[in-house]
C-alpha cells in the first residue's frame, strides 16, 4: 500500500514491461510524498492496450490498490506508423514498430477531466502528450485546473533522440505537444533531454537496485540487464534518466539547478524537424529546467528503487 497520502497527483504515461515510466512511478509511491489520484495511459513506447497492462502489472507488483488505471489514446493526433516508415532511419520509433492491437474503449481524457475538476492536481505527464492534448480539446478550462503540468519531453538546445532534432514523445505526437505547450496552463514545467543528457549511471547502479528488497527487482533485473542498456552483456554500458527525474522533480525540485521561461512551440511540418521545440519570440511560458545536480538525482533514484 501506498506509504503515506499526501498530496494528490495525476500520471498520464506510455509505459512498458518495465522501463522508465514504471521506475518513475516506483519512486513517487515509495517516497510516501503523494497521493496518486490515478494513472492514464497513452501510446508511446508500447501501444495503449499493452501500458494499461503494465502500468496496472507495476502497481500490483507493490501491493498498490487503490489507483484507477485508465486507457488513453491509442495513436497520436496525426502521426503514424506509415508516416514514420518514411522518415527512417530513426534512432527509436517506440509503438510504430510494434503490431497494432484491436482498438478498445477509451475512458482517460473524461477521467482526467472529472478529477481535475473535482480538485485541482498536479499532473506529471511522461509520455507523448496525446491525452492531455485531447482533454484541453474536450474542456478548455480544465487548463486553469492543473496546478502545474511537469512533462517528460522534447529537447530544446540539445539534439533529438529519435530523430536528429526531436526528443521521442514529442516526436511521436508532435501536434499535441504544440497544443500543450502553447495552452493555458499557468505553470508547464519541462523535462527535456537538456537535463536528461546529465543524468547517466552504470552496473554500480544497476547491482545496487538489483540486489535490494524491491519487489520488482527481479523484472527491473532482465529488464535494464538483457534489454536497453543491456547491464549483463554489457558491464560498461550506459544508463540514463528520463521519466525518473519527473519524479525526481516532484519529490526534491532543488536537485535542478538552472531554468528558464521560454515561450516555446513545436515543429508541425512533416521533414527531418518534425517533432522539435522552437523557442518564441512570445506566447505560453514554460520553465525549461537546464541543469541538474547528476550525483543527487542518481542517489535519489538508487535509494527509492532498491
Amino acid at each position: 500500500m501506498l506509504l503515506a497520502a499526501q498530496e494528490p497527483i495525476l500520471i498520464d504515461c506510455d509505459p512498458g514491461r518495465f522501463t522508465d515510466d514504471n521506475a518513475a512511478i516506483a519512486m513517487l509511491v515509495r517516497s510516501g510524498k503523494f497521493k496518486i489520484a490515478g494513472i492514464t495511459v497513452v501510446a508511446g513506447n508500447v501501444w495503449a492496450n499493452e501500458g494499461l497492462r503494465n502500468a496496472r502489472a507495476t502497481l500490483n507488483m507493490m501491493d498498490v490498490e487503490d489507483v484507477p488505471v485508465h486507457l488513453g489514446a491509442q495513436q497520436p493526433l496525426r502521426h503514424t506508423a506509415e508516416m514514420a516508415q518514411k522518415e527512417k532511419p530513426l534512432e527509436f520509433a517506440g509503438a510504430f514498430d510494434l503490431r497494432r492491437p484491436r482498438a478498445e474503449k477509451e475512458t482517460a481524457v473524461d477521467f482526467l477531466i472529472e478529477t481535475l475538476e473535482k480538485q485541482p492536481m498536479t499532473v506529471l505527464a511522461i509520455g507523448p502528450l496525446t491525452n492531455i492534448a485531447q482533454a484541453l480539446q474536450k474542456k478548455p478550462s480544465i487548463a486553469g485546473r492543473i496546478k502545474q503540468l511537469v512533462i517528460m519531453g522534447g529537447a530544446v538546445r540539445v539534439p533529438g533522440n529519435s530523430n536528429k532534432t526531436a526528443e521521442f514523445n514529442f516526436w511521436f505526437d508532435p501536434e499535441a505537444a504544440r497544443q500543450v505547450l502553447e495552452s493555458a496552463i499557468p505553470r508547464k514545467v519541462l523535462v527535456g533531454l537538456d537535463v536528461c543528457n546529465q543524468v547517466a549511471y552504470g552496473k554500480d547502479v544497476f547491482d545496487a537496485i538489483v540486489t535490494g528488497k524491491a519487489p520488482f527487482r527481479h523484472i527491473f533485473r532482465e529488464q535494464f540487464g538483457y534489454g536497453f542498456p543491456g547491464f549483463l552483456k554489457d558491464p560498461k554500458a550506459k544508463a540514463y534518466l528520463w521519466d525518473e527525474l519527473v519524479a525526481a522533480y516532484l519529490i526534491d525540485p532543488s536537485v535542478f539547478t538552472k531554468s528558464e521561461e521560454l515561450a516555446l512551440s513545436v515543429d508541425e511540418t512533416f521533414g527531418e524537424r518534425y517533432g522539435a521545440v522552437r523557442i518564441q519570440p512570445s506566447g505560453a511560458i514554460t520553465t525549461v529546467l537546464l541543469q541538474v545536480d547528476a550525483q543527487r538525482a542518481l542517489n535519489m533514484y538508487r535509494d527509492l528503487l532498491k
